[in-house]
């Protein structure tokens, strides 16, 4: 791939980008503009060999969001986000009488850990019904 066409591209695909955090994420245009540059994702983006300006903003998107979710798991030393994915595995399972393999088969096929991880400041805050009300409104609208 010629690089300039590359360098031309890039700042579409951002914009592209922006708009979905902006949109997904209810952040100002500046916070919006922190969060995507300061990843491993623009970094990989910006690379003059990058295939990653070609996919789709979704795509974008979602790899942006794991990114993000894998990097605040790992700086969560408290183990504070591992017990409440734990605690919403478990109680999910009574919630919907699921087994731990179908809950996550669930929760893998529609990303409902990385859903919760994203949430996980307010959400932890709240009681067990309203978490799996949030959860399966989720999930619905992932569908």
């Amino acid at each position: 791939m010629e690089k300039n066409l590359v360098r031309e591209m890039l700042p579409y695909k951002l914009q592209q980008l922006l708009e979905a955090i902006i949109e997904e994420k209810e952040l100002t245009v500046n916070d919006a503009i922190q969060y995507l540059y300061s990843s491993d994702l623009y970094k990989q983006m910006s690379l003059e060999d990058s295939y990653l300006w070609q996919l789709s903003k979704a795509n974008l998107y979602d790899m942006l969001q794991t990114e993000k979710n894998e990097k605040r798991l790992k700086e969560d030393n408290s183990g504070d986000i591992l017990l409440f994915l734990s605690f919403c595995i478990e109680n999910y399972k009574g919630h919907k009488s699921l087994s731990e393999e179908e809950v996550l088969f669930l929760f893998s096929k529609y990303d409902v850990l990385n859903f919760l991880g994203d949430v996980y400041d307010t959400l932890h805050t709240q009681g067990k019904d309203y978490i799996m009300s949030e959860i399966d409104e989720y999930i619905d609208n992932r569908k």
